[in-house]
């Protein structure tokens, strides 16, 4: 056995840990905000969170589409103007950072949450925002 897969068994069991957020624990991290994603580094894009679990997505192109998104067990699942068939996520903590998981896929296709503010988004034409 190498030395750095040694070490790697003698750090502690919770620092590659993944917690599962539930909905009400998503729903506080999110209430208000406007969340931005990368994909393995690069920008995916940016969810502004609004009240009644509304939100606004923007693509990285700066286009966006409205949302609605609802509990469904430990999933948040949502359901877009422009795409009415439902995506589901789990959204996790992941030692001191966050990332959505969609249903499914491997971690290697997870998105990082990459910033936090309660900026609105700026959409381009013809939406405008919230």
């Amino acid at each position: 056995m190498t030395r750095i897969a040694i070490l790697l068994l003698l750090l502690p069991g919770n620092l590659f840990a993944e917690e599962v957020l539930s909905p009400e624990a998503f729903r506080t991290h999110t209430a208000g905000s406007t969340l931005y994603f990368a994909q393995n580094g690069v920008a995916f894009g940016v969810e502004q969170y609004l009240p009644d679990n509304r939100s606004i997505w923007q693509y990285a192109d700066g286009t966006c589409t409205r949302g609605k998104w609802y509990a469904k067990d430990d999933l948040i699942c949502f359901v877009y103007e422009d795409n009415p068939r439902e995506q589901c996520w789990n959204f996790l903590k992941k030692g001191n950072s966050f990332a959505a998981r969609a249903l499914g896929r491997e971690p290697e296709s997870d998105l990082e949450f990459i910033g936090q503010n309660e900026t609105p988004i700026t959409c381009l034409a013809p939406e405008v925002g919230s």
